[in-house]
């Protein structure tokens, strides 16, 4: 399936790059309720406690080494998901009932190997590779059968997002060039 070109054809100006990503999703009616708060759940971790304290750091001349202080606040947030997984022991995050892969990825875009129902929005939730890794909320809107419009996303969430995609397509390009 020629995704670009179906992108482009629905007034969608975005690169799209192959890219798997396991997505957790829910059909949902309107942006609200238990799977918004989640939502803001999720972007509030990513502004609080240890993450807003390195930013903080960073901003002020930290004179440190910088990779060693990110792998401290890697290692100090793998220590606090332990401890909530030895005293909680449940999973933080709601139930989704729909389990999807995308087949690639673009800026704003989710475009999926599994067909979902054309015009319906979803709640859904995916653990973005990156270092440090992030679960991102989203919700989408089904343009097609296989391609999502990202119609809501935290703003630090949709920086790592974009950055995601950009070396995404960096890598179609080096692979590209490769066979050649």
């Amino acid at each position: 399936m020629d995704f670009l070109n179906l992108c482009h054809s629905l007034g969608l100006e975005t690169r799209v790059a192959r890219c798997v990503l396991d997505v957790e999703a829910e059909k949902v009616d309107e942006i609200g309720g238990k799977y918004f708060q989640e939502y803001i759940s999720l972007n509030q971790i990513e502004e609080s406690g240890i993450e807003k304290w390195l930013k903080l750091s960073k901003s002020r001349d930290y004179e440190g080494d910088e990779v060693m202080l990110e792998l401290l606040v890697e290692v100090y947030k793998k220590l606090e998901r332990l401890e909530q997984k030895l005293f909680i022991k449940e999973n933080p995050y709601l139930p989704l009932s729909l389990s999807l892969k995308t087949h690639s990825i673009g800026h704003g875009v989710l475009c999926f190997e599994e067909e979902l129902q054309e015009g319906e929005m979803y709640y859904a939730r995916f653990d973005l590779p990156i270092f440090p890794s992030k679960i991102i909320p989203v919700f989408f809107r089904m343009l097609t059968p296989h391609i999502a419009k990202i119609i809501k996303i935290g703003y630090s969430h949709n920086h790592s997002y974009d950055g995601y995609v950009v070396e995404c397509e960096r890598m179609e390009i080096r692979s590209r060039r490769e066979i050649e």
